[in-house]
Order: structure tokens, then C-alpha cells, then sequence
């Protein structure tokens, strides 16, 4: 197998292990951040962080008022003690501005009135229904992320970030948001963007492993500031435990099931940078484009089964997969969207019983010709061939560099739900643009696809 192939199908494996692997228990108790500061959520992923000392007589309206005189903002407390606005935003229909405090690594809802403010590290004033719709203040195990860095320096030492990242998408993740020239190591997988494979062709950046097998000894070699850990996967929360045992501060990101998930890890990721302000034009950038594509395309109802394989019984997504997301909001029903599993094999009866109207195929077989699509088509079960989406034509593969972006829940989603939308609904699309017309296979060239992307934040 050619060393293409090779990782191609590791792509495909990393998605599986994502959501198979079991975390651990028993982990170290979340260590007290000395940073203080307000967080003020606007609500749909505008947030901005104010760093802050809490003096002993000051309650949440202090905080706040404090906060919005060092951002200039206007804020509008009413005489009953409800905050109606702050920097114009006010409170809309079932969205209400509310105090929160961490507690145990989770929000509460807390009384601004009754607060002592001092007793707390991190506070946030949210425009939003509820604890459960504010931006985390914590990471996924619990450690808050606003101690480490400011301005890309190590609030330790003082000098530019060593940063470690053990998975492809977070390593797309920390470039999307001007993080690459901190990057000392990454896992064996990460391979976009092109500056990371320079690095790691040059010597600047070292490869500490694979995706689950990531090398404790390698990347305290290193010496980082911070290591970057997937929370949906077992052994990087292990390997997070033991290594701030040994005084290595990580962040664990969230399991990257949907695209609300990746704007919170985008957040959490800039902020542990200490470039918070860089999270807000990278989410705005992605949300443009995946409310365009979307708005496109409409909600088209079709039936579709995504499958990492050709084989006849392959491994699909259920519901709580970040791929599922992508296909509802590309217009479409992924037709294991019932499945309380996230990805797991499913039979061709199952697949045939479901009758799906697309097909789309992650291949770990590089497909770049006519001939070779055909030969997969040739390949299908017959079960798969007698399903109305073969009968019809509508089976697309994606293979490469396209096929990393239905593997990997990073940035690059917003591509993925361009091509699928254009996918369920290409008339939409060339209403617009006659020329906006798509193959049915993806590989390397995939982005001269792409025509609604917003300009990645550099």
C-alpha cells in the first residue's frame, strides 16, 4: 500500500476510533486556574474574554460594569436588577442576560446581587436560554483554558508558545485560528495545512506518534506549553492525566460531534492561546459560509448513507456524529440518523432496507479518473446497486485530501457542507452559476469545487 493509501485509510480508522475509544476514570482533579476574568457571551458564538482582577467588595453588576468600561461598551441594568443590553444587545424572546459561574467545570446560574465575586476564577454574562448554551468555561475534563498564554506567550515563561497537537483536526483547528507558528509537534496523521507537512519535512515540527498512540516520552521531549487532546478519545484524556502529572498543562478539547461543537473548540483552542479575538473571525468566517451553502440548497428531504468503505457491509454514522450534522445541514437525512450509535457497521439488507437517494463513499483508494470512479461502481454489491441512489447515478466518492474533510471534525466542515449541499441540490447552484457544476469524485483538486467559501482568517 502506497504511503497515499496509507493515509487515507488511517482517516477513515481515526473516525471510528473518535467515538469507539472508552474514556478513563480516576483522573487527576482539575488543578485551580489563577486567572480571573469575565467572559461576555453574546450568544451564536460572539464571545469576548476580559481578564480582570476581582476585588473583595465586587458583585456581578461590578464585574460586569467593570468589564464593559474597559471594552467600551454600553450596558443597560434596569431598576429591578435585569440587564437589558450590553453593547446594544438586548434581550430577546426566551434569550435572557444571565450571570453563570463555574462549578465543578460546568456553568450555574448564579444571583449578580448576591455574589462575591472574589470567590470565583471565571464568571460570564451570557445572552442565552440557559447553562447548557453557554460557551464552556472549562475544557472537556473540567480545566479552565485562560492561564496559559497571552498574546501567544507562556504566561509561565514568558516566550513564545510550544504547542503540541495529538490529532489532525486539532491541528487544523490551532492553524485556522494563527496558531501554526507555535506548533513543535503533531500526530503521525496531520497532514493539512501544507505548512504543517513543511514543518515536519524540515525538522521544525516532530511527529510524536500516531493518533491513539501518542508518545508520552516524545512529547515531554519537547518541553510544550500546552498539549492539544481530543475529549473522544480515550487515550489522549489518559495520556492528558499523566501528563499534567508531570507539569504539562493540556487542553482536552470536546468530542467534535457536531458543527456547534467545533465553534465551542475553536473558541476554547484561540483563548488557551491567548488569542481569543482570532476564535470570533475564524467561527464568524465558517458560519457565513455554512449559512449561505445551506440557505442555497434548502432542505431537500433526500435519504443519505455515508459510508467509510465500498465494502458491502461498511461502517457508517448514527446520530451523534459530526458527519450526520453536516448532511442535515447540507439539506439531506442521513438515513441512520435514528441510530442512537455514532459510527458502526451496518449490513447491505440494513442500507438496502432504507433505500437511500445518495451514496457517498470515503475511499482509502485514490480515485482520479473516470475509469477508476467506474470501477468502483462496478465493485458495489448488488444489494447496493438495486437502492434508487445507484439506479439514479447519485453515488459520490471522496478520496485524498477530500476525504480527510469528511474524516476530521475541524474547520474545513465548512467544506464539506459546500460540496454536499451542491451534491443534494446542484440546480440550486447553477441557478447562480451554470458553471457551478461538480463531478461524482472528489480527491486532492476538490477546492476548485468550492466558490462560497469566506477568506480563512490569516
Amino acid at each position: 500500500m502506497n504511503s497515499v493509501n496509507i493515509k487515507l485509510t488511517a482517516s477513515a480508522v481515526i473516525v471510528i476510533l473518535i467515538l469507539t475509544a472508552v474514556p478513563m476514570i480516576g483522573l487527576t482533579v482539575a488543578s485551580a486556574d489563577n486567572t480571573q476574568g469575565l467572559m461576555i457571551d453574546f450568544g451564536y458564538w460572539d464571545v469576548v474574554w476580559t481578564e480582570m482582577t476581582f476585588a473583595e467588595d465586587m458583585d456581578g453588576y461590578d464585574v460586569l460594569e467593570t468589564a464593559c468600561h474597559i471594552n467600551g461598551y454600553d450596558c443597560t441594568i434596569l431598576d429591578d436588577g435585569t440587564v437589558y443590553s450590553i453593547n446594544g444587545q438586548v434581550n430577546l424572546v426566551g434569550i435572557q442576560w444571565g450571570l453563570y459561574a463555574l462549578s465543578n467545570g460546568n456553568w450555574a446560574s448564579v444571583d449578580p446581587s448576591s455574589l462575591k465575586a472574589s470567590d470565583h476564577t471565571i464568571l460570564c454574562w451570557s445572552r442565552s436560554t440557559g447553562a447548557d448554551t453557554v460557551m464552556p468555561g472549562a475544557d472537556a475534563t473540567g480545566y479552565t483554558y485562560y492561564d496559559y498564554a497571552e498574546d501567544g506567550e507562556s504566561t509561565a515563561t514568558k516566550s513564545i508558545l510550544k504547542v503540541v497537537s495529538l490529532a489532525p483536526s486539532i491541528t487544523e483547528t490551532l492553524c485556522s485560528v494563527k496558531g501554526i507558528d507555535y506548533i513543535v509537534g503533531t500526530d503521525l496523521y496531520s497532514n493539512y495545512p501544507e505548512e504543517v507537512v513543511e514543518g515536519q519535512e524540515n525538522g521544525t515540527i516532530s511527529i510524536i506518534g500516531g493518533y491513539t498512540d501518542p508518545n508520552y516520552e516524545w512529547i515531554i521531549a519537547l518541553n510544550p506549553d500546552i498539549v492539544f487532546c481530543d475529549g473522544g478519545t480515550g487515550e489522549h484524556i489518559t495520556i492528558a492525566d499523566k501528563l499534567r502529572k508531570s507539569g504539562i498543562n493540556c487542553v482536552v478539547l470536546y468530542d467534535g460531534t457536531d458543527i456547534a461543537t467545533l465553534y465551542n473548540n475553536i473558541w476554547i483552542t484561540a483563548s488557551a492561546l491567548g488569542l481569543s479575538e482570532n476564535a470570533n473571525a475564524e467561527i464568524s468566517n465558517l458560519r457565513s459560509t455554512i449559512d449561505v451553502v445551506s440557505g442555497i440548497a434548502g432542505i431537500t428531504g433526500l435519504r443519505v448513507f455515508s459510508a467509510l468503505s465500498a465494502d458491502p457491509s461498511p461502517w457508517t454514522c448514527g446520530s451523534d456524529t459530526f458527519m450526520s450534522d453536516v448532511i442535515s445541514t447540507a439539506g439531506g437525512v442521513n438515513i441512520f440518523d435514528s441510530q442512537s450509535s455514532s459510527w458502526f457497521m451496518v449490513s447491505k439488507e440494513q442500507i438496502y432496507a432504507k433505500q437511500p437517494n445518495v451514496i457517498i463513499i470515503i475511499s482509502s483508494t485514490e480515485v482520479t479518473t473516470d475509469e477508476e470512479y467506474q470501477a468502483v461502481l462496478d465493485s458495489l454489491d448488488p444489494v447496493w446497486k438495486a437502492t434508487p441512489a445507484y439506479l439514479d447515478g447519485e453515488v459520490y466518492i471522496f478520496s485524498g485530501a477530500a476525504g480527510d474533510i469528511l474524516s476530521r471534525p475541524g474547520p474545513r466542515l465548512s467544506e464539506a457542507v459546500e460540496l454536499i449541499s451542491k451534491i443534494l441540490n446542484p440546480e440550486a447552484f447553477q441557478l447562480l452559476d451554470a458553471l457551478d457544476a461538480i463531478p461524482k469524485y472528489f480527491g486532492d483538486d476538490y477546492q476548485q469545487y468550492l466558490t462560497y467559501q469566506s477568506e480563512a482568517y490569516s
